[in-house]
């Protein structure tokens, strides 16, 4: 069997730790050699000195840096585009005070627009609310007069019927 490397350890869900074989340095005669050995001779693994190999710690590893180059680096190409005025990349941040004061002017006259257009609408709704209730009102003395006309057209009928009653 050949040793495994010191970084790989075996990780298997059905290793038995009992047959696992373990790396361990061994001193006889003052060198130092691995030797692989089973946990069945764990008696003479006892006696001699064991080491366990560890990663390096994370301060002793080498930064990979930055990823952030300057804009001013020979190695950074930087090219004007120019795009229609529909794209979407069109739509930077970086706008000229001119520019910003004309999205300025046209959104000021885009919102004057649109509120001279809804009170326009709400005029109109007043007026034909005011149409409403004027007609309202009209119908409801109409139906006053109508309900005075039928009161009093019953009134008049059962004083005939009670005095056509009375002469027979």
């Amino acid at each position: 069997m050949t040793p495994s490397p010191p970084d790989s350890t075996p990780v298997s869900p059905e290793a038995n730790p009992a047959t696992m074989p373990t790396i361990s340095t061994t001193t006889t005669n003052s060198s130092t050699a691995p030797s692989i050995s089973s946990s069945s001779d764990t008696e003479d693994v006892e006696t001699e000195t064991s080491t366990t190999l560890t990663r390096p710690t994370l301060g002793s590893r080498k930064s990979s840096g930055t990823n952030i180059v300057p804009r001013d680096h020979p190695d950074v190409e930087i090219r004007e585009e120019h795009f229609p005025p529909g794209d979407a990349r069109a739509m930077s941040p970086r706008r000229t005070s001119v520019e910003m004061e004309k999205l300025g002017r046209d959104t000021r006259l885009a919102l004057q627009n649109h509120a001279r257009t809804l009170q326009s609408g709400l005029n109109a709704l007043a007026e034909k609310i005011e149409t409403v209730k004027s007609d309202h009102e009209k119908l409801e003395k109409q139906n006053v007069a109508l309900q005075d006309y039928i009161g009093g057209l019953t009134r008049s009928m059962s004083r005939t019927d009670l005095a056509g009653k009375g002469k027979k």
